[in-house]
């Protein structure tokens, strides 16, 4: 088994015991797409993988309204402002023989490049049906991205954006007007309750919540791990306890409690997908924003996986927002698309 092979089985195996999914998304040869709950979706190819993370990053984003128009961008590995050629199988389309590439405001190490309208025009013309997209500085291939699975990219596009056979579709097209395709989803609005005072809290699990951990990992209260803990309101606690790990996930129980540590109940958070789960890994909690987060590690160099946040809205935790990334490619988070969104 390969070594995308493995992250991928990795990456299947958190989401599985951690109760998330894989939201509307998929894989296709050297290509992932995931699309948000607004029918927002986005395609990404893959630069070869090396020790300090892929060497370049196709995003093509695309949202859902009916004349909404794709945009690429390109990340790639690189510091100083320079040109990118683009070439598809040795041929540069049109427009794309001198491509601005600026460092990133946020990061030293990579470079931007956005393509205007036209440039993805001249792209999307040739991207489907080619081989290899190789990225040129000067007269030196700085990268080459992968273009088998790309048609069935953009066609999962399509299909979920329900466009195919509309004369907007980026693959898919037929003669039926853009106009026919229909209106996303509305966006959930989620309020967080006012933050209040963090004083006085609990250092330690009562024995009530104690006796709801009797099955977790033999040596985990020697590890030393906090709980987290925090007050959501008077008379509503919320805990985080460490009941196992792995070699780079901890897994948290999660629990609301009165101000005492009693009147102990699951708290049961909801996934993109509908499924549920009281149990989480990588927690933090954010007192002054009532925001929980967790990071589902699909391996440890946290390239691949899910980052995912609830609000307390003073009832429920109710879900926000969410950022997936189905491959082990060497992605930054901050990179990752929106599988889930809240106003």
């Amino acid at each position: 088994m390969g070594l995308r092979n493995i992250s991928l089985a990795a990456t299947a195996l958190v989401f599985a015991h951690a109760g998330a999914a894989f939201a509307d998304s998929g894989s296709f040869g050297d290509w992932a797409v995931v699309c948000d709950n607004g029918r927002t979706c986005t395609a990404m190819g893959f630069g070869d993988l090396g020790e300090m993370g892929s060497s370049a990053l196709l995003l093509l984003t695309r949202d859902a309204e009916a004349q909404a128009p794709p945009r690429v961008s390109l990340i790639t590995a690189g510091t100083a402002a320079t040109t990118l050629a683009l070439s598809v199988d040795g041929v540069t389309p049109p427009g794309l023989a001198a491509l601005p590439a600026t460092p990133m405001a946020d990061d030293d190490e990579r470079r931007i490049t956005e393509l205007t309208p036209d440039q993805t025009r001249a792209l999307l013309a040739v991207l489907a049906n080619g081989r290899t997209l190789t990225l040129v500085e000067g007269r030196n291939p700085a990268a080459a991205i992968s273009l088998r699975g790309s048609s069935a990219a953009l066609r999962f596009v399509d299909d979920r954006q329900k466009r195919a056979g509309t004369v907007s579709a980026l693959v898919a097209r037929g003669a039926r007007p853009a106009s026919e395709t229909p209106a996303p989803p509305a966006i959930p609005r989620v309020t967080a309750a006012p933050a209040v005072a963090q004083t006085r809290l609990p250092a330690m699990p009562t024995s009530a919540l104690q006796g709801r951990l009797t099955d977790c990992d033999d040596d985990i209260a020697e590890l030393g791990f906090a709980p987290e803990v925090a007050r959501l309101g008077q008379g509503r606690l919320f805990w985080g306890i460490v009941c196992s790990r792995g070699a780079y996930n901890v897994i948290y129980r999660l629990f609301l409690t009165d101000d005492r540590g009693g009147d102990v109940r699951a708290l049961e958070l909801s996934y993109p997908s509908g499924e549920t789960t009281s149990e989480l890994m990588n927690i933090s909690f954010e007192p002054a924003t009532q925001t929980l987060s967790n990071f589902d590690k699909g391996r440890g160099l946290g390239d691949c996986g899910a980052i995912t946040r609830w609000v307390w809205t003073g009832e429920a935790f109710t879900l926000q927002h969410q950022v997936l990334m189905p491959e082990c490619q060497g992605v930054k988070p901050d990179q990752w698309p929106v599988s889930y969104r809240s106003r």
